[in-house]
C-alpha cells in the first residue's frame, strides 16, 4: 500500500464503524449467515484438539452435495497423487490426503458454492478461478519459500483478495463504480474502495476472515504487501504473507499483460521477491503449468468451463497450451465412487429381531421420515460395497491407525444406509463396560457419551447381541414384546425409537458393538443384499481389532 493510500484510510475507529455496517448488509443476505456458518464451523473443528477429524468428517456429511463434490476431488490426480486405491468415505480421504488437505478442499468448495448463482455469476466465477490458481499457485511454491504447510499456503492465497471478491457479491453497485474509478483515474483499489465503501478491500476481507474464526497468521497475511523489493521473510507469517502476495501479484501480470511484455513482467515480479520467493523465471513456468493442471480437475467438478474464463485462457497461453486444459472433457466424471441363564431367557424373547443371513428382502419405503437423501438400492448396495474396498485397501496399509479404519466401517453404514446415527463402542476391561468412542450424524458427539453401560447388568437387548453374537434390529422400542429389555439409559437419552445393533466379536469374546439408529418406528428396513454387506463391514471390523492387538 502506498503512503497516499494510507493517508486516505480512515482512523480504526472510523474503519470498524464501515465494517460493521458493511457487514449489517452482508447479515441481511439469505446467503451470507450460511456461509458464515460453514466456513465458522470448519475454522472452530480445525482448532480443536478432540476428535477433530470424526467432527470434521460429521460436518461435511451433512452436506450432501459438498460431500459428493469432495470425494470426485479426492480421487482426481489434483489430489490423489498418493495412490492407493479409489477413496469413497470422506473418512479415507483424510486418511489418504490429510486433514489439512481436505479441510482446505472443503473450504474452497464451500466458498466457490456460495458465491455464485447471481446475475452477475459469470464475473464472479472469473474472480474465483483466478483467486484459485492463486491457491495453486501458493501450494506448488510453499516449499521453496520454507512454508512447512502446503494447505495454509493455498488458504492463504486464496484468502488474500476475500475482500473484493465479497464486494463482487454482496456489493455489486458499489464494486462496478469502484473499477470504473479505478480504470478512469489511475488511482489504487485500495483507495477507491475506501472512498466507495468506508473501508479498503483488504480490510474487509480481513474483517470478515477474523469474524470466520481463521487463525491469526492466515489473517496477517492477507495484508497487502509494500511497493518495491520485497525484503527476506523473518518468519513463518512474513512468509505466507509473501507467498500469497506473489501469487495473487502473478495472477493479476497474467490477465493485465499484453503478449508481447511477458518476459519483462515477470522478470520485474521474479526481482521483486528474489529475497524470499526464490524462483526463476523458468522455474516459474513449470509452476504455472501444473497449477494449470491442478485448476483444470477442480473446474471439472464444479462444472465451470474454462474455455469461457478469460483468466483460464490467458494462464493457458503463458504456458505454451492451446486450451486450457481439461476444459473440452467437462461431461467428464472423477468421482471413483460405493449364550446362558438370563440371557437364554432374553434371546428367546429377542429372536424375531435377529437379522439372519438370508432374512426376508423388504424393499425401502418411498417416504423417508429421517430426511436422508432417496436412493436406490443399487446406488446403497454400490456406496456399501465402495466402502468396503475403502477399508479393504487400508487394512494393507500399516500407517492407517484401527481408529481411521473403523471410522470408514461406520461412515460406509452411515452413508449408505441413510441411518440417523452410526456409533461405535468399545469396551472398557478395566470397568467391565462398553462405552461409546464415536460415530456419525447430528449430535453424535453428544450422544456417544450416553453409551456407557456395564456388561455384567441384567440382560438387556444390548447385553444379549454382545453375549449371543446376534446382529439384532428394533423396528420399534415400544413394541410389548421387547418393550422390557430396552434398558432405562437408553429410554432416557437416545430419542431414536428404532436401532440396529451389531456387536464385534474377537476370539469369541465381545469387544466393541456398532449401534445404528433412525428417529421413527419402523424407519429401518434392510434387505438381504444390504445386511450381507453391512456384516462384510462389521467383519472387516473384527479383523481390523485383530490385526490391532
Amino acid at each position: 500500500m502506498t503512503s497516499s493510500d494510507e493517508q486516505i484510510e480512515p482512523g480504526s475507529e472510523a474503519r470498524q464503524s464501515a465494517l460493521d455496517i458493511l457487514l449489517r448488509r452482508m447479515q441481511a443476505e439469505s446467503d451470507f449467515p450460511a456461509l458464515s456458518e460453514a466456513i465458522g464451523d470448519i475454522n472452530r473443528i480445525a482448532s480443536s484438539d478432540r476428535e477433530g477429524v470424526n467432527e470434521l468428517s460429521n460436518h461435511i456429511l451433512k452436506d450432501f452435495a459438498l460431500t459428493n463434490k469432495l470425494l470426485k476431488l479426492a480421487n482426481v490426480a489434483f489430489y490423489n497423487q498418493v495412490g492407493g486405491g479409489s477413496i469413497s468415505t470422506i473418512s479415507r480421504a483424510v486418511v489418504v490426503l490429510g486433514f489439512d488437505a481436505v479441510r482446505s478442499i472443503a473450504l474452497s468448495l464451500i466458498l466457490f458454492d456460495n458465491l455464485e448463482n447471481k446475475v452477475h455469476a459469470q464475473q464472479l466465477k472469473e474472480e474465483f478461478v483466478k483467486v484459485l490458481y492463486a491457491g495453486m499457485l501458493a501450494r506448488e511454491m510453499a516449499g521453496r519459500v520454507q512454508v512447512k504447510d502446503v494447505e495454509e499456503a493455498f488458504i492463504g492465497a486464496m484468502l488474500h483478495n476475500l475482500g473484493r471478491m465479497l464486494a463482487m457479491f454482496y456489493f455489486p453497485e458499489e464494486s462496478a463504480l469502484i473499477r470504473q474509478r479505478i480504470e478512469a483515474e489511475g488511482l489504487s483499489d485500495a483507495r477507491v474502495s475506501t472512498e466507495v465503501l468506508g473501508v479498503s478491500f483488504e480490510n474487509l476481507g480481513i474483517g470478515i476472515a477474523r469474524s470466520w474464526g481463521f487463525p491469526d497468521q492466515l489473517v496477517q497475511s492477507m495484508k497487502k504487501l509494500p511497493d518495491g523489493r520485497i525484503r527476506k521473510a523473518a518468519s513463518n507469517v512474513e512468509r505466507l504473507r509473501a507467498l500469497a502476495g506473489f501469487s495473487n501479484e502473478l495472477c493479476e501480470i497474467i490477465l493485465d499483460t499484453p503478449d508481447a511484455d511477458r518476459s519483462k513482467a515477470l522478470a520485474g515480479l521474479t526481482a521483486r521477491f528474489s529475497d524470499t520467493v526464490p524462483v526463476t523465471v523458468e522455474q516459474l513456468s513449470g509452476v504455472m503449468e501444473k497449477s494449470m493442471q491442478d485448476i483444470a480437475q477442480f473446474a471439472l467438478v464444479v462444472n465451470v468451463n474454462l474455455k469461457h474464463s478469460d483468466f483460464a485462457r490467458q494462464a493457458s497461453k503463458w504456458v505454451g497450451m492451446a486450451v486450457p486444459p481439461g476444459a473440452a472433457t467437462s461431461e467428464q466424471d472423477a468421482n471413483a465412487g460405493a449364550p446362558s441363564g438370563g440371557a437364554a431367557d432374553a434371546m428367546a424373547a429377542l429372536d424375531a429381531s435377529v437379522l439372519h443371513e438370508h432374512a426376508p428382502t423388504i424393499e425401502p419405503t418411498a417416504a423417508d421420515a429421517g430426511g436422508k437423501v432417496q436412493r436406490t438400492p443399487e446406488e446403497v448396495q454400490s456406496i456399501l460395497a465402495s466402502g468396503l474396498q475403502d477399508v479393504g485397501n487400508s487394512l494393507i496399509d500399516d500407517s492407517i491407525s484401527i481408529n481411521d479404519i473403523l471410522r470408514m466401517i461406520l461412515e460406509a453404514m452411515y452413508t449408505g444406509m441413510g441411518f440417523g446415527h452410526v456409533l461405535l463402542c468399545i469396551k472398557d476391561g478395566r470397568r467391565n463396560a462398553m462405552c461409546g468412542k464415536f460415530g456419525f450424524g447430528d449430535g453424535a458427539q453428544g450422544l456417544v457419551k450416553t453409551f456407557d453401560f456395564s456388561l455384567a447388568a441384567q440382560p438387556d437387548v444390548f447385553l444379549v447381541a454382545l453375549q449371543n453374537n446376534a446382529d439384532i434390529l428394533i423396528s420399534d422400542i415400544d413394541d410389548p414384546k421387547i418393550a422390557t429389555r430396552i434398558p432405562a439409559w437408553y429410554r432416557q437419552h437416545v430419542a431414536a425409537r428404532t436401532f440396529v445393533l451389531f456387536p464385534i466379536i474377537v476370539k469369541g469374546k465381545p469387544v466393541g458393538l456398532i449401534y445404528a439408529d433412525r428417529p421413527h418406528a419402523g424407519d429401518i428396513t434392510i434387505p438381504e443384499k444390504e445386511l450381507s454387506l453391512l456384516k462384510s463391514l462389521r467383519n472387516q471390523a473384527v479383523l481390523a481389532i485383530r490385526q490391532s492387538l
